[in-house]
C-alpha cells in the first residue's frame, strides 16, 4: 500500500513538472504571476525569458522558501507590482527579490506573522531603500513587531494604506508608530486609508499632505470613538484638504460643527459616508448642515447609524429639490430608528428622481 502511495506521488510530481516547463516554454508576454509553489520553476530553459517580462507578481511565503526568491531576484527586476503574503518575519530571499527591483512602484505587504518578538528590521529597511520609486503602499495586519522606520522616506508616495481587521489596544511597538507618523511627511500623497489605528495620531498623515488629498477613508471603531481625537481628525481634514473628493470617517455628533467647516472649506468634496457610534439622538442638523453647505458638485451621502426624523428627512430631501441627483444610502443597526414613514418618505423622493 505505502509503495503504491508513493508511486502515485511520484508520477503526480512529474506531472506537474510536465505541466510546469509546458506552461513556461510556451506562453510569451506575461506580465501577471502568482507563485505559491516550491518546484525549481527558474530551471527550464524558457524561465529567464518568461520571468524577465513580469511587471506584477504576487507570492505566498508560506509556500515559497527563500532560495527560490533568491532565483527570481536574478531573472525579474522590473516589476512594478508586488503583492507578499508573509508568515515568518523577515526573509533574506524576499529582501533581496524588493532590493534588486529597478522600477518598484506599488508593495502591498499582508503580515500574516506568527509568534515573532523581534522588528523585522530587514523589511522596513529594503522599504526605506526602494522610496524613490514607491507611490503606493498597502500594509495589512501591521500590529506586530514591524518597524515603521522608513514612513519618512516615502516623499514620493500617492497612496497609503494601513489597516487591521480588529480594534488593537496600544503596545510598544506602537510608541515607535506615534515617533514616525509625527515626523513623516507626504507632499504627494492622495489617497490615505487606515483601519483601526491603536494609536490617535493617524490625523497628523492629513496635517503633512501638503493639500494634496483626494480622498480619506479613516475606519476605527465607533464604539471606541475618543471625541477629542476625533475633533482633531475633523478639523485637520478641515484645514488641510481642499481638493478632496470623497470622505469617510467615523463623527461624534457633538463635533457636528467640525463637519460644516469641512463642508466650507472642502468646496471639492463629491461623496461622504459617515458613520456613527450614535443610538439615541435624532441629529437631524447633520442634515442641514448637508443641504445648506455642501457644494453643487457633492452628489453622494451614505449614513450608517444616525438617526433621523422623518420631518427632517422629509426637509433636507425638499432643500435637495433641483439639485444634482443625490445618491443617498442609509444603514442603521438599530432598526427602531427607521419607520415604514422613513421608508415612504425615501421611496417617494426616489420616485421623483430628488435621489437616487
Amino acid at each position: 500500500m505505502i509503495e503504491t502511495l508513493t508511486k502515485e506521488k511520484e508520477k503526480q510530481y512529474l506531472l506537474k513538472q510536465e505541466v510546469y516547463k509546458l506552461f513556461i516554454n510556451n506562453c510569451n508576454n506575461i506580465k501577471e504571476f502568482s507563485l505559491g509553489t516550491n518546484y525549481p520553476l527558474f530551471q527550464y530553459s524558457g524561465a529567464s525569458t518568461f520571468f524577465s517580462q513580469l511587471c506584477h507578481l504576487e507570492i505566498d511565503l508560506e509556500s515559497v522558501t527563500s532560495t527560490i526568491l533568491f532565483s527570481m531576484g536574478q531573472i525579474c527586476q522590473y516589476i512594478e507590482t508586488l503583492i507578499i503574503n508573509i508568515y515568518n518575519g523577515d526573509v533574506s530571499g524576499l529582501i533581496n527579490l524588493i532590493d534588486v527591483q529597478k522600477n518598484l512602484r506599488k508593495l502591498y505587504l499582508d503580515l500574516r506573522y506568527r509568534n515573532i518578538t523581534n522588528q523585522c528590521i530587514g523589511l522596513s529597511e529594503v522599504i526605506e531603500r526602494k522610496a524613490a520609486t514607491l507611490i503606493y503602499l498597502k500594509i495589512k495586519r501591521c500590529f506586530i513587531p514591524f518597524s515603521p522606520k522608513f514612513l519618512p522616506s516615502l516623499i514620493n508616495l500617492q497612496y497609503l494604506e494601513i489597516k487591521n481587521g480588529y480594534e488593537t489596544n496600544e503596545s510598544t511597538e506602537w510608541q515607535e508608530w506615534k515617533k514616525y507618523l509625527s515626523i513623516a511627511s507626504f507632499p504627494n500623497l492622495q489617497f490615505l486609508r487606515t483601519s483601526y489605528f491603536p494609536c490617535y495620531e493617524d490625523y497628523m498623515l492629513i496635517e503633512n499632505s501638503h493639500g494634496n488629498l483626494l480622498e480619506i477613508n479613516i475606519n476605527r471603531a465607533c464604539e471606541y470613538q475618543d471625541p477629542t481625537y476625533n475633533k482633531k481628525l475633523i478639523k485637520a481634514i478641515a484645514k488641510n484638504c481642499p481638493r478632496i473628493e470623497t470622505l469617510i470617517i467615523d463623527v461624534v455628533p457633538k463635533n457636528l460643527d467640525g463637519i460644516k467647516e469641512i463642508f466650507l472649506n472642502c468646496r471639492q468634496l463629491k461623496k461622504i459616508t459617515f458613520i456613527s457610534n450614535n443610538y439615541v439622538h435624532i441629529c437631524d442638523e447633520l442634515l442641514e448642515i448637508i443641504a445648506k453647505f455642501s457644494s453643487e458638485t457633492f452628489y453622494e451621502f451614505f449614513s450608517i447609524d444616525w438617526n433621523y426624523s422623518v420631518n427632517g428627512l422629509q426637509s433636507f430631501f425638499e432643500n435637495w429639490r433641483g439639485r444634482i441627483p443625490l445618491k443617498f444610502f442609509y444603514y442603521n443597526r438599530r432598526k427602531d430608528f427607521w419607520t415604514g414613514q422613513h421608508t415612504m418618505v425615501v421611496k417617494k423622493y426616489r420616485e421623483e428622481g430628488v435621489i437616487i
